[in-house]
């Protein structure tokens, strides 16, 4: 031992010995390059790590050989020099063979470690002892085994070092521990062999060995080397127990996750969750069986290996399909990334189960798609599927057709029954609908009640107006709804494209406007686009505009038709409203009244017209009532009762002075609350009348079960009743009949003297009509109740 720490730290050679572990580190570097290679190929990079340590081990010994022994420069003993050589080349391409080949661990890495450092030492000695031949070469034996363990183990180090993946520079840190080993063992070799002038002294020494050198090294060698195997067997139990126990910890974590964890190497499977296992149907032996990619459908398509899937894309996870029991195809989210495990790097996937969560965005597209009553596509997937077959039309020079439908009398239902009622309604019209379609027909409700419809293709405009017509007369047959039977009907508008309109907004909108042309034309009907159309329903728009306007800047007036008795005294007044227009002039009552009614303005209008006339009509005298019509949609949408008892403590009317007219229209909507209704308001004191009599069709049910007070027949029979004797049939009948019912009997609308000398002959209560006095301003029916009281009291 004195003698190698002294040829190790002598000044006489620790220049040499400079410039040797120079050249260690010089060859070291590229062996380690060339060994960790990974583009290269295995067999490529064995042999060139072995050739480049072989020229290594044999530079730097015959530096060391010829600076300590410099009378023997250039001295090569032949053969011997070339078969060591090849043997260090041997231990060497050994040595990475079982780094490169054999699972990694600690007794491989000093398997290969020790392979080299006794390469390298072997070659060493036997060149030694071929250069003293045929004297016998003197070593210290303890020296020798110190040489061998410490460049075994700085082997082991560096091939550990190189294929660790937690090292920060590998290559660097293999190299450095190699250029030590490659320096080592050549001086060390050296430096415990004996001084010449020795080796007879110590050949009684116990610890030499003089005979048979290179059978002792390699005895020592390999008893260095089981030494050093059982002890990397005890480290390698201690860290597969560690490794066994931290395995089994992460798969309790990996187990108790939601998601699926797989970890592969070079695709293939390593390990895997019990989450996994459940998705798959899979054993754990059986996956492991498996590559990753068999594990989807489709694998990963035009993809090689996971780490081709998700390059680039951290944080983006893929949405893959991955094969569940029986072939089922589970929509995941894979997210995969590389970490140190077991011995080297392996890709850790996890996978995510996003079926449910899938259904959920399928639903959620599908809401944004769909109207969720009836089920029909809304206007959005209107628009997109109009757009399609527009684009289809113009591409091929096809025609389609398409439909706007807007129910009649559905707001009535909506309003009497409750929107419960109105929806189940809307439900199945939607059914009756779809059952006078074609496959290749699309239906799509907008909102409301309002329904388009879409003809992929039509030979003429004929095609689009007879399915119109099979679906107003689906529309006939009754809805049962809570016990009742409801009747609506649709107005349809029917437009062509490309002809009406290239794009989806036009076409729509032409549509829009024909069936608008059905509602003002009666309803119930189907029109066709023609030009011109809109410049009508703008013209309503318009007209829609103003008289919101109208209503709030107080444009509307209120004249008051006259209301006589036989004997020609003023019984009452009918309150009537005017629209004096400030540039159309004055519009007549059937053109706004049914626009009002339409838009839901006839509400504030009703309650002004009844609050204005009754305050008008408080400042009469006594004797002198007042008639308000009540509309539909007053009966519907307000508290009527409280509206007229807040109207008669405002103004101070006497309730017995109002007089209420309702028709029969409004009647057959909710007979249960409209005779509910007339009711309470007669329990205030108010007079209701039933309008428009005998134009109905229950009239004389009504006349039976509603407490009226009064009838008012008809203005179309009274035009007759002087020269058609079935229409004075009619009125005389009401009057005898309304008598018995003791109900008071009012003809509208006389405009001759005939008929009010022959309804005076028979007892006719009241009467009303141009020729008694025309519907005027407040302050001329004032002057005329003055005037003819006056007139009274004179006579």
């Amino acid at each position: 031992m004195e003698r190698l720490f002294t040829f190790l730290l002598s000044e006489q050679h620790l220049r040499s010995h400079v410039t040797v572990v120079l050249q260690a580190f010089l060859f070291a570097a590229l062996a380690i390059f060339f060994l960790s290679r990974n583009k290269w190929s295995i067999p490529l990079r064995i042999v060139l790590f072995a050739l480049l340590v072989s020229i290594a081990d044999l530079t730097i010994f015959f530096d060391t050989f010829w600076s300590t022994y410099p009378n023997l420069l250039w001295n090569f003993p032949q053969p011997t020099t070339e078969i060591t050589g090849l043997l260090t080349f041997c231990f060497a391409v050994g040595a990475a063979y079982f780094y490169l080949n054999v699972r990694r661990s600690i007794k491989t890495a000093i398997m290969s470690g020790a392979l080299l450092s006794f390469g390298m030492a072997f070659s060493a000695f036997d060149i030694l002892v071929a250069t003293v031949s045929p004297a016998t070469l003197a070593y210290d034996l303890s020296a020798v085994l110190i040489v061998l363990v410490i460049g075994a183990t700085l082997c082991a180090f560096a091939f550990w070092e190189l294929g660790s993946a937690l090292a920060a520079r590998p290559r660097l840190v293999a190299s450095i521990l190699l250029a030590f080993a490659l320096a080592l063992l050549p001086l060390g070799s050296m430096g415990s062999i004996l001084p010449f002038d020795q080796w007879l002294t110590v050949i009684q020494t116990p610890d030499s060995a003089l005979f048979s050198p290179l059978s002792v090294l390699c005895l020592s060698g390999g008893l260095a080397m089981v030494f050093l195997l059982c002890v990397a067997s005890l480290l390698d139990i201690r860290v597969a127990t560690s490794q066994q126990r931290e395995g089994d910890r992460m798969r309790h974590l990996a187990d108790g996750t939601f998601e699926g964890i797989l970890i592969s190497r070079d695709d293939v499977v390593m390990d895997a969750n019990l989450s996994i296992l459940e998705m798959t149907g899979l054993e754990l032996n059986d996956i492991k069986l498996l590559r990753v990619p068999d594990l989807f459908s489709g694998g990963f398509g035009a993809q090689k290996d996971m780490a081709s899937v998700l390059t680039g894309r951290i944080g983006a996870p893929e949405q893959l399909e991955l094969l569940g029991p029986g072939g089922r195809r589970i929509p995941v989210e894979v997210l995969s990334r590389e970490v140190p495990y077991v011995d080297g790097q392996a890709t850790v996937v996890a996978i995510r189960d996003v079926t449910e969560r899938k259904a959920a965005e399928d639903y959620i597209r599908y809401l944004a798609m769909h109207d969720t009553l009836t089920a029909l596509p809304n206007r959005r997937g209107l628009e997109s599927v109009l757009g399609q077959v527009i684009e289809h039309a113009l591409q091929h020079g096809t025609m389609a057709a398409v439909l706007g439908l807007d129910l009649d009398g559905f707001k009535a239902v909506n309003d009497s029954l409750g929107h419960h009622a109105g929806d189940k309604l809307l439900k199945e019209v939607a059914v009756r609908f779809q059952a006078q379609l074609r496959d290749t027909d699309y239906i799509a409700r907008l909102g409301g009640d309002e329904f388009v419809i879409v003809l992929r293709s039509v030979a003429d405009i004929d095609d689009a107006i007879h399915l119109a017509k099979r679906l107003i007369a689906c529309l006939w047959q009754p809805f049962a709804l809570g016990g009742h039977d409801v009747y609506v009907g649709v107005s349809i508008g029917v437009a062509l494209c490309p002809r009406d309109g290239d794009n989806t907004q036009m076409v729509l909108k032409n549509a829009d406007i024909a069936m608008y042309q059905a509602k003002i034309k009666g309803k119930g009907q189907v029109y066709e686009f023609q030009a011109g159309m809109e410049t009508a329903v703008q013209e309503r728009h318009d007209l829609e505009l103003d008289l919101r306007a109208a209503l709030g800047r107080s444009e509307l007036r209120i004249y008051y038709q006259p209301l006589f008795d036989v004997s020609g005294v003023i019984t009452g007044f009918e309150a009537l409203a005017r629209w004096p227009h400030p540039t159309r002039g004055m519009i007549p009552p059937d053109r706004f009244i049914p626009l009002a009614e339409e838009t839901g303005l006839i509400v504030p209008l009703g309650e002004w017209v009844l609050k204005t006339a009754c305050g008008v009509a408080a400042g009469w005298q006594s004797d002198v009532s007042i008639a308000v019509n009540l509309s539909p949609t007053q009966f519907r949408r307000v508290d009527l009762v409280n509206t007229v008892m807040k109207t008669l403590e405002e103004t101070g009317l006497q309730p017995s002075r109002l007089e209420l007219e309702v028709t029969e229209t409004l009647l057959m909507e909710d007979v249960p609350k409209a005779l509910a209704l007339v009711r309470d308001l007669r329990a205030l004191g108010v007079r209701v009348a039933l309008d428009d009599f005998g134009t109905g069709y229950s009239s004389l049910a009504y006349l039976h079960n509603f407490p009226f007070d009064k009838v008012k027949v008809d203005r179309s029979f009274i035009n007759k009743i002087t020269n058609d004797p079935n229409a004075w049939t009619i009125v005389e009948s009401i009057i005898v009949m309304s008598h018995k019912l003791k109900l008071r009997v009012t003809a509208e609308g006389i405009e001759t003297g005939a008929q009010l000398s022959l309804l005076a002959e028979h007892g006719c209560d009241e009467m009303q009509g141009f020729l008694l006095g025309r519907p005027m301003p407040e302050s001329q029916a004032s002057s005329l109740i003055e005037s003819l009281k006056n007139l009274h009291s004179v006579s």
